[in-house]
């Protein structure tokens, strides 16, 4: 392994190890602009900086926050000559917000992360987001086909064009404590039935079977969806929810009942919401007080040392009635990306320090950078796979030949359908409602 280099796709069929992979780079393009009405250069690039909001949640407290904030700190230093750059960072929740009530009053950041499908639709019907297309014919060093042709599928809207650049892949893992197993001398869960047997254990002993909650629809949305895939037909469920296929599936149903059963077994915390949320739910598999947890890769830069040395990747239990094998699956999707301002690019006082500034975002130096953070790339880039966590060559050892599976958090047609599945969540993980409840609730701001 020490020799080799890790391509890492976004949303292929599997993990591939290779050599000699192929890095994009050439010269950035000039800011002159020359006034075609006199052939002077304009005063923008002669004597005014241009303005530039950048906004994002990678900021203090994320993970890539440590990856991020020199590469932006390098790139910011490169154009100050030019570009006068407003980096703006919020924590996760209230850049929904703040990207919501911009979106409202026509008043987006000129460049932006954020997430696909349904949490940009509002700005894709607005007309507020460029085609990234345009971009890609404009930057001289980042291209499309640099990127894994599939990634682009989360920013692709109901017009067929692509209003985003895909930056984040991700993949689900379930980690298993293998002292606390040999401990109590349990072999890993293969079967629901199995996964019963190992709960009576170590409930017995005071330690959480499974470290899995719902707070704000974190992370259970995509624990869901990991459970609805072992489902026939739930792949062909998916594909059709952008285009208004339904939510309230029989899989969707039984998938709600196999949750409520697994809380009522105590396989979860008891205080779901409290325990809810990715920093809760994996604190209690570090501090060992549980035994397994649900988890992506952008929390691995939380996971000790020791504890990534203790950790196995597994495949999650084989659910009641499921017909796909789920040690063939793997939840591998899009999840994150760049957005860019229409009106900011066309603007001609502003759109050469546009280019710029989404080529700094795709760069191959930042997307690298980002990768020590626990991001899987949508860039093809070179990514030694040596110097990664051990949790991450672990998680990427495991995704090998796995088919990859979509969640419906990509695939929902509305931000406000995408909510009511969050909060839908809290309410069937503390069973204050029924999974048929729970189903015709996100169906009913579907129809909507």
């Amino acid at each position: 392994m020490k020799n080799k280099t890790l391509k890492i796709l976004a949303l292929g069929m599997s993990i591939v190890m290779t050599m000699g992979l192929t890095a994009c780079g050439a010269t950035a393009p000039s800011t002159d602009q020359t006034d075609t009405s006199t052939g002077k250069a304009s005063s923008a690039a002669k004597n005014d900086k241009v303005s530039i909001v950048l906004a994002t949640n990678w900021g203090e407290g994320d993970a890539k926050y440590d990856y991020f904030y020199p590469e932006f700190e390098k790139f910011k230093e490169s154009v100050a000559d030019t570009i006068d750059i407003t980096l703006e960072t919020y924590t996760t929740e209230d850049y929904k917000t703040k990207i919501k009530t911009q979106t409202a009053s026509g008043s987006l950041p000129d460049v932006f992360t954020y997430w696909g499908g349904g949490m940009m639709a509002d700005m894709c019907d607005a007309g507020l987001l460029l085609n990234v297309d345009d971009y890609f014919k404009d930057s001289q060093t980042v291209k499309r086909e640099d990127f894994e042709p599939g990634s682009f599928e989360f920013y692709v809207a109901g017009d067929g064009n692509t209003y985003g650049i895909p930056i984040e892949s991700t993949r689900g893992i379930l980690m298993a404590n293998s002292e606390l197993f040999k401990k109590y001398n349990l072999e890993y869960p293969k079967t629901y039935d199995d996964l019963l047997a190992c709960a009576k254990v170590f409930n017995e002993n005071g330690i959480i079977p499974m470290s899995m909650g719902s707070n704000g629809g974190s992370p259970s949305e995509f624990f869901f969806s990991e459970l609805y895939n072992q489902y026939a037909g739930a792949e062909e469920e998916l594909e059709a929810l952008p285009a208004g296929g339904a939510f309230n599936t029989a899989n969707a149903v039984k998938v709600g009942e196999v949750i409520q059963d697994m809380k009522n077994h105590q396989i979860f915390p008891e205080d779901t919401v409290t325990n809810g949320g990715y920093g809760p739910c994996l604190q209690l598999y570090t501090d060992q007080k549980a035994a397994m947890t649900y988890t992506y890769p952008w929390m691995f830069e939380s996971i000790p040392e020791n504890i990534q040395e203790m950790s196995d990747v597994i495949p999650m239990p084989q659910m009641p009635d499921s017909t796909v094998d789920s040690s063939t699956i793997e939840t591998g999707f899009t999840v994150y990306g760049c957005l860019i301002n229409k009106a900011s690019y066309e603007d001609p006082a502003k759109h050469d320090a546009m280019v710029k500034v989404c080529d700094f975002i795709a760069s191959d130096e930042l997307n690298s950078s980002l990768v020590k953070s626990g991001m899987i790339p949508c860039k093809n880039v070179e990514v030694p796979y040596k110097d990664q966590k051990l949790i991450m060559q672990k998680t990427l050892d495991y995704s090998e030949g796995k088919d990859l599976v979509q969640v419906h958090y990509t695939k929902l047609p509305s931000a406000s359908a995408i909510s009511e599945m969050e909060s839908g969540l809290d309410e069937l993980f503390i069973n204050a409602i029924t999974p048929q409840e729970y189903v015709d609730k996100v169906q009913e701001s579907i129809t909507k």
